[in-house]
């Protein structure tokens, strides 16, 4: 399987700080409305870390150094 390459990495970087901004963005107007959601914000992010540490494992060195660097 072919590893990711450093353009690969900015699109699945920006995917992710996307997603992860606007669960934020839900929960916190959810909370507002005072309603809950039924996915905990919580889970959510322990869900992002995983899915970055899969993603870490499928990048190549470079593009990975590349990522800690600019993100």
């Amino acid at each position: 399987m072919p590893k990711f390459s450093i353009q690969d990495r900015i699109v699945l970087d920006d995917a992710i700080d996307t997603f992860t901004r606007v669960m934020h963005q839900e929960h916190d107007n959810s909370e507002l409305k005072g309603k809950r959601p039924i996915i905990t914000r919580e889970y959510w992010l322990q869900m992002i870390e995983e899915l970055q540490v899969k993603i870490d494992s499928f990048t190549t060195k470079k593009a990975l150094n590349h990522s800690k660097q600019f993100r």
